[in-house]
């Protein structure tokens, strides 16, 4: 194999990222489908009154879409350098054992 070769560890991890965002992107079609839907039952039943569709959008929105694009878009994980020092930290406090 040639050393400019990807080995099959990141074809695996590349895979698993376009299948994250895959599985984001269709989150989000449904989360808007379904909020439109939801608008268009409450001006069906009449429009008047609180606008009671705000309550799930918000909330799905908050507490389903962001942190979804969050772990697929924002969340890289603990970087190497970080994880190296604090391995280094530790090899100079004399640890390395099991707690």
């Amino acid at each position: 194999m040639d050393s400019t070769e990807p080995g099959p560890e990141l074809r695996q991890q590349a895979i698993n990222r376009l299948e994250a965002k895959r599985d984001f992107l269709s989150h989000l079609a449904i989360y808007v489908a379904v909020s439109a839907l939801m608008v268009v039952i409450w001006f069906m039943a009449g429009a008047d009154g609180f606008f009671w569709p705000a309550i799930p959008i918000v909330a799905w929105g908050i507490f389903g879409v962001i942190p979804h694009w969050w772990t697929v878009y924002k969340d890289a994980g603990i970087p190497e350098d970080k994880i190296q020092a604090e391995m280094e930290k530790i090899r100079r406090q004399g640890g390395g054992g099991q707690h």
